[in-house]
């Protein structure tokens, strides 16, 4: 069963689907829209003819929920183009029955997904399903539509990271966005710290510098926000994720399902090797002395394998001072 997105029509869509369902509307077809918020499907707008609708789609590169009226009967067609946003895809997917459910699928005499502004045509829901093959159902035409899209977004612009999910069809790929390559980035700074743009489905730089000494790095660590950091010492280099307590928990489960992801990228793709990965809460539960090159905590506990976490002993509770 597909997860629900909690998104509810609205009053004017029902409104304007119950006209259409009863032959009380002169138009024969209604588009609906998510907001901007992700709160409601609300109606987009209502058109005359499938013809009128073709052109209309020809126009948006963004999902769309169509009812059409055909022969007396409603057809509802998912309209995902394949350049939408693959978060918009699962979005809308999520959503649609919701909105069935609201509107009453028992209107529904068939359900379609689309992609293309050539497919809305009567030929399109008309066609004989039973003459080939036995069809896809709609989840796993988008969860194949996604995964192609990833592969390519992969091979384009470098490692797919995995999302909260552990890789279901809810996976969110994100490219590496640095505008310099990161071993250049590293020849200049020896410190960068790194973010994750959803917006733009993309892991960004979010601040370089140059430090005088690995005391300096909790004071250029994010307060508020889980970051990516890497930071070189004497040749060495040190990943630190940290997680300010602040930090929101969709943040926090996004970081954390895509630190190897992201660690593992720079060490296939960037030819990078960590020598600690350091994970962290607030930045001031950074134990530096692991950053140092032959620090007594280094020696104590012998040399950190590259890649392997590196967990901080638990503070007493009380009172922060």
């Amino acid at each position: 069963m597909s997860n629900q997105s909690g998104i509810t029509a609205d009053e004017s869509l029902l409104g304007s689907f119950g006209s259409l369902a009863n032959n009380e509307s002169p138009s024969n077809v209604v588009v609906a829209e998510i907001s901007s918020d992700n709160t409601t499907v609300k109606l987009c707008t209502t058109l005359s003819s499938v013809a009128e609708l073709k052109r209309f789609a020809e126009r948006e590169d963004r999902p769309l929920y169509l009812f059409i009226r055909d022969s007396g009967r409603i057809v509802f067609v998912s309209y995902v183009p394949e350049r939408a946003p693959v978060r918009s895809k699962m979005l809308y997917a999520s959503t649609k029955n919701t909105v069935l459910r609201q509107v009453g699928s028992n209107h529904i005499s068939k359900q379609l997904l689309a992609s293309l502004p050539e497919e809305l045509s009567p030929e399109f829901w008309s066609s004989d399903a039973s003459a080939g093959p036995a069809p896809l159902t709609e989840a796993e035409q988008v969860s194949a539509r996604i995964s192609s899209e990833q592969r390519i977004e992969s091979a384009r612009a470098g490692r797919q990271l995995v999302s909260q999910t552990g890789g279901t069809s809810h996976t969110l790929s994100f490219k590496i966005a640095s505008g310099e390559p990161i071993p250049s980035l590293l020849e200049q700074h020896n410190f960068v710290s790194f973010k994750i743009n959803l917006e733009k489905e993309q892991v960004e730089v979010l601040n370089t510098a140059e430090l005088s000494e690995a005391s300096k790095v909790p004071e250029n660590l994010s307060q508020s926000h889980p970051t990516y950091s890497i930071y070189k010492n004497n040749g060495k280099l040190h990943f630190i994720y940290s997680c300010p307590s602040g930090s929101k928990v969709k943040e926090r489960m996004l970081y954390a399902s895509n630190k190897s992801g992201f660690v593992k990228h720079l060490r296939e793709v960037d030819h990078l090797t960590m020598e600690t990965v350091v994970e962290i809460g607030d930045a001031d539960e950074l134990e530096t002395s692991q950053l140092e090159k032959s620090s007594p905590a280094a020696l104590e506990h012998g040399n950190p394998v590259p890649g392997q976490l590196k967990f901080n002993r638990p503070k007493r509770p009380g009172r922060r001072t």
